[in-house]
């Protein structure tokens, strides 16, 4: 215990990302090391057990929204992200893909807590905030702009709650392009913006900056995109009682 220090620039940024993300992005320490009692990212590779956990926990959560909504009955298709808060038990606070019965793909935020005698308890599922509908086509009006140089784990949660928090009013939504056969980012997104005065100023505000917690600069540039792209399209879904399935959501 005496060997414990207080790091109060990791502390900052931690309630800094609390605020901007509910708990729905944390950023990761240089030293793997996590704020004690923190939230923290669960990755599947090294934290199996914990991470099935979660997946249960997404489960439980996509079944929860089905019963209470029953006109848009959703399928999980896979995770996204997973934060896990340790309490009496555990709190997930799960971003996840699904598909409803017409073939709409959607990511979705779910906070579950797990208690210790009574099992999961759902307290949070709504579309995730940089999510728009897959049907929803590009306006004349709205201005694609494309993100390279994205390395593993820079997903949209990492650039709407991360990088663009200030400026996120002004994002329709954000899709960050993965590999059909793997899951994995192809290192690039998309960023649709209302008007092209909105798209033009972001790209004075943060083309070249440096992204933050990272030592490399924003690439931004104009993508031109057809009128009826799908946001979110081609997901590769891991079905978690059956294995790896690979679904096709072609854009039109």
């Amino acid at each position: 215990m005496e060997n414990l220090t207080f790091n109060q620039a990791a502390y900052s940024e931690y309630m800094d990302d609390m605020n901007n993300s509910e708990g729905f992005y944390v950023t990761p320490t240089d030293d793997g090391s996590s704020i004690l009692g923190g939230i923290t990212r669960i990755c599947a590779k090294n934290q199996h057990h914990i991470y099935r956990r979660g997946e249960l926990a997404a489960l439980f959560a996509v079944e929860q929204h089905n019963k209470k909504k029953k006109d848009t009955d959703l399928q999980l298709l896979r995770i996204l992200n997973l934060n896990m808060e340790p309490s009496a038990a555990a709190i997930y606070y799960i971003t996840l893909a699904a598909v409803d019965p017409f073939g709409e793909v959607n990511h979705y935020q779910a906070k579950v807590w797990e208690k210790m005698r009574t099992g999961y308890q759902l307290q949070i599922f709504r579309v995730a905030p940089y999510a728009a509908k897959s049907s929803e086509s590009i306006k004349n009006r709205c201005c694609c702009i494309r993100v390279d140089n994205l390395q593993p784990g820079m997903d949209e949660n990492y650039l709407y709650h991360k990088c663009f928090y200030r400026v996120r009013q002004e994002i329709l939504t954000i899709k960050v392009i993965r590999n059909q056969q793997t899951g994995d980012s192809e290192g690039y997104g998309r960023l649709l913006f209302k008007n092209q005065e909105a798209a033009e100023k972001f790209l004075m505000r943060y083309n070249d900056k440096l992204m933050p917690h990272t030592n490399q600069y924003f690439k931004l540039g104009w993508e031109t995109c057809s009128r009826n792209l799908k946001i979110h399209t081609n997901e590769y879904i891991q079905s978690l009682t059956e294995g790896i399935t690979l679904f096709d959501f072609a854009d039109n």
